[in-house]
């Protein structure tokens, strides 16, 4: 049996971080949750994952440091959810693989976009 995707999901609001990771997880996904972008970093860097879903502002390290940071070892899908897109619009151009969902969202569009970009990534990854 195949071991169920892992999602880090990255917010510095706790209640979103939470919401998204019961829903996450009631959907098949495993999930591993961070408050800041350092901690999510910190998180990524001792058990990677198959997706990152994470907001574009916050503490300690916004979404850009961030995905700058894990491009520099991994092309992993980034997914940011924000309210603050056209912010940080000019800053993402250099960042491949990333998508940007605004703020409030429909979950159900948001995991179809988890589905499309796992499913990508299965078919750019070789089976041995």
């Amino acid at each position: 049996m195949l071991d169920a995707p892992r999602i880090l999901i990255i917010d510095n609001d706790e209640g979103v971080v939470q919401a998204l990771a019961i829903r996450l997880r009631s959907n098949g996904y495993e999930c591993a949750t961070a408050t800041t972008g350092a901690q999510g970093l910190s998180a990524f860097e001792s058990e990677p994952s198959d997706l990152i879903i994470s907001d574009l502002n916050m503490p300690a390290g916004d979404g850009i440091v961030l995905a700058s940071s894990i491009r520099k070892h991994s092309d992993v899908p980034i997914i940011f959810v924000t309210g603050f897109q056209d912010d940080f619009r000019r800053r993402l151009r250099n960042i491949q693989n990333v998508t940007v969902f605004r703020k409030p969202f429909d979950m159900n569009d948001l995991l179809e976009i988890i589905e499309a970009e796992l499913a990508l990534r299965d078919i750019a990854t070789p089976q041995l």
